[in-house]
């Protein structure tokens, strides 16, 4: 038989159950049978598993008292202040000889001395009982446990080394009802992660704001009772109220509540940086963006720097310090999916969220200042940056684009390799336009065209091209240099789907794939899963969402996608870079037609180059 540590035990440990052996569930029941026979064999089950308990012991004493926790407590007069707390507060009054508890005290000379951080007597007696019995064996690092303040407890450390909270265990005592555990401290009631947040100073207020930006007050439906229908037909309920986070509520992809940072159900940690470098953050992102993407930086961009903010600084983990210090490994922040309402259609929808990555040798944290929560854990950042991948969503050139403002033939731009004969009008596939009465722009499809040389043909001589990063500039009508930061990217492409001939493509003199059938490329559209802040889906334009935009279109999956993935590149430094694409067999498998003749599939026929930052470009 199993049994979840939650329901029995009043705690939890992840991925932890407990089992009791059927022969022993047996026997007790027969045991139970005798008892109506013969009483003086044996009183209980419960005396059974006081003599026969199959559970180690994990402490090197456990002190056995033949009363109930309440009696014991009152008559220890080395405990004697702490119990009369729990006297005045009424914690033995809701105890039953019959029910099992825990209690977590101090004795008389610590608790004098720790009593004045004791706020509320009430609360804090409710913070040191758990209306279950927590023996010692399951007192492990990461275990759990729940008390009456509604709150958690959480234990450290395993064995002789476990400790309650920060305290270390003095005595155990086992009662007829329960444990008591004499700490080394007086037990601190802990604030829950979100309790916290809305405690913090003015130097933190801009934190605090961004979070609370997106919380809602809602009607709550599902717990709201129907009282009757007004004269319209509608609906009247007894409304109740709830707040959401529009932005971090999370959910499974069924509806189910997953996380979120206002239940102490849910375990965090929470990185809290300071008013100044959030400031900071957030003029370096914005600084950066006109270097980066030749533009100006404009407000979206600093509503999306500020999500991305409010998204990173909250994980679904207990972390501990080691796993935050500098040199830890990158971490995912709270992911699972967002509720989104349309109200218009009465229709609610649960998306996959974005996850940010957290690169803790970047994001530094103050380790030695770890906040212990009743859920969790907090730390105060050291550092903070908006990541580089954040910053610049994706880079993307479309060749007919510069083939209008560049004289393509001879610009310093492009080196060509045993090819002539340029047209920048050829199109082998219609304008996308189904979604331009929304706001979406036109997609055009022309190709820039190179036919390979005379003596190229008649040699087989090597075809290509080497090009610059550029950027077309529709404001201005001009083609810009990339001065982008060094990192990691996706490098993805798009050709003619009609190509003949395999190419070798290199960046920065670097081959990234060699006998790649150019055919494979059909310009941007091709909707293949690619990772986007760590969830797979397809490299659309930023805001896009296909999944709205296929109910009015068919191929909207495919509108303006990154294109085929070449590889993932590094620039290894800030600057432009060069694209050098080859073909060893176009010369011969070129039949010579008038230049601008798009039937020629055996012509260089390109559409455009993408990058787009990985997680790791930080």
């Amino acid at each position: 038989m199993t049994i979840h540590a939650f329901t029995v035990l009043g705690g939890f440990a992840a991925g932890k159950t407990y089992k009791a052996t059927v022969s022993k569930v047996l026997l007790c029941c027969a045991v139970g049978i005798v008892l109506l026979c013969s009483a003086p064999l044996l009183t209980s089950c419960s005396e059974w598993n006081d003599h026969y308990d199959e559970s180690p012991i994990a402490t090197e004493a456990v002190e056995v008292f033949s009363g109930d926790v309440a009696t014991y407590l009152r008559t220890a007069t080395d405990l004697s202040q702490i119990s009369q707390l729990f006297e005045q507060a009424g914690a033995y009054a809701s105890t039953s000889p019959d029910k099992q508890y825990t209690f977590f005290v101090c004795d008389n000379a610590t608790f004098a001395q720790g009593s004045g951080t004791i706020a509320d007597a009430t609360r804090f007696a409710n913070y040191c009982v758990s209306d279950a019995a927590v023996t010692p064996s399951e007192l492990v690092d990461g275990f759990g446990i729940n008390n009456r303040a509604g709150k958690t407890i959480w234990v450290y450390g395993s064995g002789s080394s476990a400790r309650i909270d920060n305290f270390g265990i003095v005595k155990t005592i086992k009662a007829t009802n329960g444990y008591i555990y004499v700490i080394d401290g007086v037990l601190p009631v802990r604030q829950s992660a979100y309790e916290y947040l809305q405690s913090l100073g003015d130097d933190y207020s801009t934190f605090r704001s961004l979070v609370s930006r997106f919380e809602q007050r809602v009607f709550d439906r599902e717990h709201s009772a129907v009282t009757g229908i007004n004269q319209a037909g509608e609906t009247v309920y007894d409304t109740v109220w709830v707040t959401r986070n529009t932005l971090m509520d999370r959910y499974t992809d069924q509806g189910v509540d997953y996380w979120n940072m206002r239940d102490e159900n849910f375990v965090t940690t929470m990185f809290i940086p300071s008013n100044e470098q959030i400031r900071s953050a957030l003029d370096s992102a914005l600084d950066s963006i006109p270097v980066w993407l030749n533009r100006p930086a404009t407000a979206a961009d600093r509503e999306k720097f500020e999500e991305w903010i409010v998204r990173a600084c909250f994980s679904d983990k207990r972390l501990e310090p080691a796993q935050v210090s500098a040199t830890a490994a990158d971490l995912q922040a709270v992911g699972g999916y967002r509720m989104e309402v349309d109200a218009t259609a009465d229709v609610t929808r649960y998306k996959a969220s974005d996850v940010a990555y957290w690169r803790p040798s970047v994001q530094t944290v103050d380790v030695d200042r770890r906040i212990n929560l009743s859920n969790g854990y907090a730390y105060y950042c050291t550092n903070f940056k908006i990541p580089n991948h954040v910053v610049i969503y994706r880079v993307k050139t479309r060749f007919y684009q510069l083939w209008d403002v560049l004289d393509v033939a001879n610009s310093p731009y492009f080196d060509w390799i045993n090819l002539g004969g340029f047209s920048g009008t050829i199109s082998t596939l219609s304008s996308y336009d189904a979604l331009s009465q929304y706001g979406w722009p036109i997609i055009d499809y022309n190709l820039l065209a190179a036919c390979p040389t005379e003596q190229a043909v008649s040699d087989s001589l090597v075809c290509g091209v080497e090009y610059s990063g550029l950027i077309f500039d529709p404001t201005t009508n001009q083609a810009l240099e990339c001065r982008l930061p060094a990192g990691e990217y996706y490098l993805r492409m798009g050709f003619d789907r009609n190509s003949i001939y395999l190419l070798d493509i290199y960046f920065n003199d670097s081959l990234v794939v060699s006998n790649l059938k150019a055919g494979n490329m059909n310009a941007d559209r091709i909707a293949n899963d690619i990772p986007v802040y760590g969830i797979q889906a397809p490299g659309y334009p930023e805001g896009y969402d296909p999944e709205v935009w296929i109910q009015y279109d068919q191929n909207a999956a495919a509108y303006d996608t990154d294109g085929y993935t070449i590889g993932i590149v590094r620039l290894k430094k800030n600057g432009n870079f060069r694209i050098r694409v080859e073909s060893k067999d176009m010369g011969y498998r070129y039949k010579r037609t008038e230049p601008g003749d798009g039937s020629n599939y055996g012509q260089l026929l390109m559409y455009h180059w993408c990058l787009r930052p990985t997680h790791n470009n930080y």
